[in-house]
């Protein structure tokens, strides 16, 4: 049976290294992420490290996401889990920490363009210890300061409570919270 899982969460959570775990323990696993790799979300990863408009990161995300939800279905109809390292979540939680944007916003604009995920887990993470996991990061992206992932944080919360997201306390060790995914995963799987 093939099962569409979504890890959302700010850099530093543990989501990608817990997402390569479960890949490497599962036969039959499709591990992909946002922003892709091809064209679009190339340039989406280019202006993470630019100074552009949240409009343009948005509408960005949102076509990269097009093409993307095509390749997960296709695994899904080949059988496949998915594990996606980001998918909408992120784009709304981290473009309505701007101003310019609304939640609301942000979140139904995606709509006619995602995939209901059976499973989505939030890593929730302090923004202060993300930043001291990432310090040693040589190339910072423009979303890694404190105020702006207070508010990248706030959305998430505000996104796992209207959506019945499973939370993962990512404080915690790796070791901790790679249990504590896999318990989540097992009672759901």
């Amino acid at each position: 049976m093939s099962n569409f899982i979504v890890l959302e969460g700010i850099d530093g959570s543990g989501k990608s290294s817990v997402a390569k775990f479960f890949e490497e323990k599962h036969e039959k696993v499709f591990l992909t992420r946002e922003p892709t790799d091809f064209s679009i979300g190339k340039m989406a990863q280019k202006a993470a490290h630019e100074d552009t408009s949240p409009f343009k990161d948005l509408f960005l995300y949102l076509a990269d996401r097009v093409e993307h939800t095509e390749v997960i279905k296709t695994k899904l109809d080949e059988n496949f889990t998915v594990i996606c390292d980001r998918y909408w979540g992120s784009t709304a939680a981290y473009q309505a920490a701007y101003e310019e944007i609304d939640l609301d916003y942000a979140e139904e604009i995606q709509e006619p363009f995602i995939l209901k995920p059976d499973i989505t887990f939030l890593f929730d993470l302090d923004p202060e210890i993300s930043l001291e996991r990432l310090s040693n990061r040589k190339r910072k992206s423009k979303y890694e300061k404190s105020d702006f992932l207070k508010k990248v944080r706030e959305n998430y919360l505000t996104l796992a409570e209207r959506h019945d997201w499973t939370i993962i306390d990512a404080e915690k060790s790796l070791q901790k919270v790679m249990n504590d995914f896999l318990n989540s995963i097992e009672s759901f799987c």
